[in-house]
């Protein structure tokens, strides 16, 4: 999948520029650092890194000796003297005309109060100069989500939130070609619900409700921990172009990330440490707003709205550079959830934990063109799981993928499980454990295997169970208590280079066999 979003990142950012990802914010020792006014500030640093907090402006400055200048760091400034390289809201009155482009565009304006919100010069809101506390204790959600709708009325810019915990009583939505970026683990978002709601959105877009792809596009969200037991994670809904990048999933009600009705979602740098405490709980997944769905919404503070139910496909999305370690043990890694995914990707990963399965699909949801590369699922009660339907789904690729658990009592159905694929490649995968059955598959049509070890199940290795037609080379089956390879009812296998080792049987016919002895 063509990877058309800008890659987003906390660093130097000019217009015109490309986001840039190469600066991080430290844990700093404030006694260290020398105070005072402004203009007690020296004219050179001694060292490069020097701090100099300002304490008339409210600003700590940096001494940069690449630039033998002193650059902004951090803090809030004031309304006089706004934080370098950030806006700060200012009143401003004029008379009736049109406003030149550097403030805010409008027409026919008498007597108005406007609001700056963003100069050519000023592409970053820093949410502190804008009244926006982080502290933990004050709800900010409003507050943000009246910030974003001047960004994006103003043409779009980075919104920074620096380290603190912001609670988001209300789903704040993003809009056009707005970046909301934090400083790493440091930046927390939360979101109370109301008894009753929990659940909805801790932060979604604007057009949630709209129908297709027609919401909010090139938008993204960088660098911040998600830590909010009573909400949703972040969902874009019926939106285009959307970059998830070093996002950290600690408590959360449902899921950190629910993509849902979306086109071109990228998903790049995800750690999750525990999953959901609702009755959906999987970390991460891939939804769709089918015809008569009731949730997936948002929360004005004081109702829920749920994104268009009209059928939109969540496609072209990728889920990539991620690690879901859990320590609540949820039923799922990634849920890709209800009909219509089109296009997903999951690759250079790793999923622990997990009661059901690693990577599960629900069972008689059609999915076209998923691929799974270069993942680990190890220590999971199965590995993927992509749930029984008889046909309809088209194109699966698994690749790279090891599935092992080490413990014979977690371990429990299939390893690796496929069904109603039309066109399925599996190579280069690994299933170890005391599984069931290592591999199982039910219904496939021209389903080719190479290059695949099936190691320790408990009954078969390679299980064609129904209705499948596949082509199965250079393949181990070891120490499997009934089979190496089962035929099944309707199934039609060829099968060449296969090793076999400690098994009950090598095959088992029901269905049709056919060995070669070169290929």
């Amino acid at each position: 999948m063509a990877d058309e979003t800008p890659r987003l990142g906390l660093g130097t950012y000019e217009p015109g520029d490309e986001w840039d990802h190469t600066d991080t914010v430290e844990a700093l020792d404030e006694h260290a650092i020398v105070r005072g006014p402004i203009a007690d500030r020296p004219t050179t640093g001694e060292y490069d890194d020097e701090l100099f907090h300002a304490t008339d402006q409210g600003i700590t400055w940096r001494w940069d000796d690449s630039s033998e200048d002193w650059v902004y760091f951090g803090g809030r400034g004031s309304a006089d003297q706004p934080v370098p390289g950030t806006s700060h809201f200012e009143e401003t009155h004029v008379g009736a005309a049109t406003i030149d482009a550097a403030t805010v565009d409008t027409a026919s304006v008498d007597a108005a109060t406007l609001v700056h919100a963003r100069t050519a010069e000023t592409p970053v809101w820093n949410v502190e100069a804008h009244g926006i506390a982080g502290d933990g204790t004050t709800d900010v959600g409003q507050a943000v989500h009246e910030l974003l709708e001047s960004v994006a009325d103003a043409g779009g810019g980075i919104v920074y939130f620096p380290p603190g915990r912001y609670l988001l009583e209300r789903t704040p939505l993003v809009g056009d070609d707005t970046l909301l970026l934090g400083a790493g683990r440091s930046t927390v978002l939360e979101g109370p619900r109301p008894d009753g709601e929990e659940g909805r959105a801790l932060l979604s877009n604007r057009g949630y409700d709209a129908t297709g792809y027609e919401g909010a596009s090139n938008w993204g969200v960088c660098n911040v921990r998600i830590d909010a037991p009573a909400s949703n994670g972040i969902m874009p809904a019926h939106a285009e172009n959307v970059r998830l990048e070093n996002i950290y999933g600690d408590a959360v009600y449902y899921h950190h990330i629910d993509i849902v009705s979306s086109k071109n979602v990228v998903v790049d740098g995800y750690w999750a440490t525990r999953g959901g405490e609702g009755s959906s709980d999987a970390p991460i997944q891939f939804d769709n707003q089918n015809a008569g769905t009731g949730w997936n919404s948002v929360w004005n503070g004081k109702d829920h709205s749920p994104a268009t139910a009209d059928d939109t496909p969540t496609k072209h999305c990728r889920l990539t550079n991620f690690e879901i370690d859990p320590e609540n043990d949820p039923d799922y890694g990634v849920h890709i959830h209800r009909d219509g995914n089109e296009s997903i990707t999951v690759s250079d990963g790793y999923i622990t934990g997990c009661r059901h399965s690693a990577i599960r699909a629900d069972t008689g949801d059609l999915i076209a063109d998923l691929t799974i590369d270069r993942v680990s699922c190890i220590e999971n009660a199965r590995g993927i799981s992509l749930g029984h339907v008889e046909s309809g789904r088209r194109e699966l690729t698994i690749d790279n993928v090891t599935i092992r658990t080490d413990d014979n009592g977690l371990a429990a159905g299939s390893g690796l499980y496929a069904s109603g694929f039309g066109g399925a490649k599996i190579s280069n995968v690994i299933v170890d454990g005391a599984f069931t059955n290592a591999m199982v598959f039910d219904d496939m049509d021209d389903l080719k295997l190479s290059t695949v070890t099936a190691t320790g199940a408990r009954h078969q290795a390679f299980r064609f169970r129904e209705n499948v037609d596949a082509t199965l080379t250079t393949a181990r089956a070891a120490e499997c208590g009934t089979a190496g390879i089962y035929s099944g009812p309707g199934s039609r296998v060829a099968y060449g280079g296969v090793t076999f080792d400690g098994v009950g049987s090598e095959v088992v016919v029901d269905g049709e066999l056919r060995e070669w002895t070169s290929s």
